[in-house]
């Protein structure tokens, strides 16, 4: 008999977590697990995702959701819900009483957030025993979760984000066609960045340290691929540099593989980082990463091994790490090889596999 599962997420826009939340769907045996989803709110731009959606159009902070979420599982006779990020998560704890369904929250980073993220924390620390099993994308994002809950009553098991190697292949991609589009020099020393457009990703950062290359080497060029509320503070802060030339700015890309297979090198300077899905898919991609020592970033980049891990977040030093990629060939290459045998093993299958097997564990109990 199948497990029935639904998946309750935030919305379901490009991002980490749908794209998860995506993979899971299409990578779980149809023969012994049938997924619905359930977002709480629409999104301009969603992913297409092969299951059989719903979405509530709630108020972000509506307490509708838990009805509605308990209805949802009444009729689909769900066995399973599994909650992704803050707002999923806590609409799914308070429904829990009212469910014949397990819980299982999946922590994607929002346990790192300040601000707001209290509450998200309060919630956790005096509902979250109401989940059945509790998966973190890293080992850094368990240790977390296991800080706050405070208790171990609740098993929290590690299970890292997958990634599409099949799309992130740098053999289905022609970089020449895309440099032109770009208007990016033959001489260029491309550096990029993929992700939202948000101060914990750290893109100012980035710009600091462009400025920092650019004064003596002017062949540097850097591609920004997102999408995010710092978009206009950022630009304005590229044009204050003087940095216009050397800064692009391409907005949402629904295929970043297509960007990252003109990248010469790859930046990941988040201030916080739950996993770091963009670190393993510039891996894929045959890209060097120089990357913060934040979160679960650490864990995926090792020191000269499958990249450069900074010592701290600061623009001299991301500086000092791209020119060093840019001017040892030796050292990029051999970088390159072992990253991308690395990231190999994010094909979603071991991923599928540990999360169906908690599916089965928390049905039987």
């Amino acid at each position: 008999m199948k497990i029935r599962v639904l998946h309750v997420i935030d919305h379901l826009g490009y991002g980490g977590a749908p794209l998860v939340v995506k993979g899971l769907v299409e990578t779980l045996p149809a023969d012994r697990v049938e997924n619905f989803v359930c977002a709480l709110r629409s999104n301009a731009r969603t992913i297409d995702i092969k299951a059989t959606v719903t979405t509530l159009d709630c108020h972000k902070y509506s307490l509708a959701t838990v009805k509605a979420i308990a209805q949802l599982c009444a009729e689909r006779r769900i066995d399973v819900v599994h909650a992704h990020l803050q707002k999923a998560i806590i609409s799914s704890l308070l429904a829990a009483r009212r469910l014949d369904a397990a819980v299982i929250l999946h922590e994607h980073g929002p346990i790192f957030r300040g601000g707001t993220g209290c509450i998200y924390r309060f919630v956790l620390k005096h509902w979250g025993p109401r989940a059945r099993a509790i998966i973190a994308n890293s080992q850094a994002t368990g240790t977390a979760m296991r800080r706050v809950l405070g208790t171990d009553d609740v098993p929290v098991e590690v299970v890292p984000n997958a990634v599409d190697v099949k799309r992130f292949d740098p053999a289905c991609y022609d970089p020449a066609p895309i440099r032109r589009h770009l208007g990016l020099p033959d001489d260029a020393v491309v550096v990029g960045f993929v992700g939202r457009l948000d101060v914990c990703k750290g893109i100012d950062l980035l710009l600091e340290a462009a400025r920092i290359l650019c004064a003596p080497d002017p062949r540097y060029r850097f591609v920004i691929v997102g999408e995010g509320n710092e978009r206009d503070r950022l630009e304005r802060m590229a044009r204050q540099s003087k940095l216009e030339s050397h800064v692009l700015f391409t907005g949402l890309c629904e295929n970043p593989a297509e960007m990252m297979r003109v990248f010469d090198i790859g930046v990941v300077p988040s201030r916080r980082e739950a996993f770091g899905i963009t670190a393993i898919e510039l891996m894929c991609m045959g890209v060097p990463v120089v990357a913060a020592p934040v979160g679960g970033l650490p864990e995926h980049v090792q020191d000269r091994q499958t990249g450069l891990l900074l010592p701290r977040l600061e623009p001299a030093l991301i500086a000092e790490a791209v020119r060093q990629l840019a001017n040892d060939r030796a050292l990029r290459d051999a970088i390159v090889e072992r990253a991308r045998t690395y990231a190999q093993r994010f094909d979603g299958a071991d991923q599928a596999r540990a999360i169906e097997d908690l599916y089965t564990c928390v049905v039987r109990r």
